[in-house]
Order: structure tokens, then C-alpha cells, then sequence
């Protein structure tokens, strides 16, 4: 037979097995950095939609007040746990944006419009987090 003697190839086949396992060791780990990543990203946007979700309910459950006033009401500490916290501060909105005016069809500025900021802090990796909401409401918008 022609060809590599069988002591040279036995030598170059245990070459191929280190070969090969080093390659998969190479991918095995460039996959797991991969699904690490992937597991990070997950966990921020969970985190990102409670916070969203959270200032929602917040800003919803003062704009649906039948009266409401200027003032920032005591802050509210939702998860003890994360230390989430979440300040209101309610406002004319004369104060908040100068150069807005609302009108109404007859051409009459709307008094009493409110701006409503909902700040919510957290203390995550060693760090402290803030993110706010905001939004516009008309005082008599429930009255009759």
C-alpha cells in the first residue's frame, strides 16, 4: 500500500482530534457569551417594560382624579425590594412650558391646564436609576 506509513498517520489522526476539539471548545464558548448577552438584554427590557409600565398606572391614576391641584404629593414606594420609588409632581402648565398655549375652537386660551411628571427611582447594580413620564391634562376635564 502507498501512502503515509501508519506511524506518521496515527500522529497526524490524534492531531485532528485536538484540532477538532479546540475548535468546538471555540465555538462552545463564543455560544455561551452569545446566550449571555441574549439573557442580559432580556432581563434589561423586562426591567424596562415594569419601569414603563409602572408610570403608566401612575400618571393614569392622576390624570383619572376628578379634582385635581398643584402640588407634589408625598412619593410612594412601590417595590421594597428594588427600593422603587415614584415621585409625582403636578403643576400649571404655564410653569412647566412657557410657550404654550392651549386654545379653545373660539379662539379663548384654556386656563387651568396641568403638567404631570412621574419620576420613578431605583437603586439596581450599585447604582441609583431614574426615569420620568410625563403628561398634560385640562382640570375641568371631568366636570360637568
Amino acid at each position: 500500500m502507498i501512502g503515509i506509513p501508519t506511524k506518521r498517520r496515527r500522529g497526524f489522526v490524534l492531531m485532528e482530534v485536538v484540532l477538532a476539539l479546540t475548535l468546538f471548545g471555540m465555538v462552545g464558548v463564543a455560544y455561551l457569551m452569545s446566550l449571555q448577552d441574549v439573557a442580559e438584554l432580556l432581563r434589561e427590557m423586562r426591567r424596562e417594560a415594569k419601569i414603563t409600565r409602572i408610570l403608566d398606572s401612575e400618571l393614569r391614576k392622576w390624570m383619572s382624579l376628578p379634582q385635581i391641584e398643584e402640588g407634589e404629593p408625598d412619593p410612594s414606594v412601590l417595590d421594597e425590594r428594588d427600593q422603587l420609588e415614584v415621585r409625582v409632581v403636578i403643576r400649571p402648565l404655564e410653569d412647566a412650558v412657557e410657550e404654550m398655549r392651549f386654545t379653545t375652537e373660539e379662539g379663548r386660551v384654556l386656563q387651568q391646564m396641568f403638567h404631570i411628571q412621574a419620576t420613578a427611582s431605583w437603586y439596581e447594580d450599585r447604582e441609583w436609576h431614574e426615569r420620568t413620564a410625563e403628561t398634560w391634562r385640562y382640570a375641568r376635564l371631568y366636570q360637568q
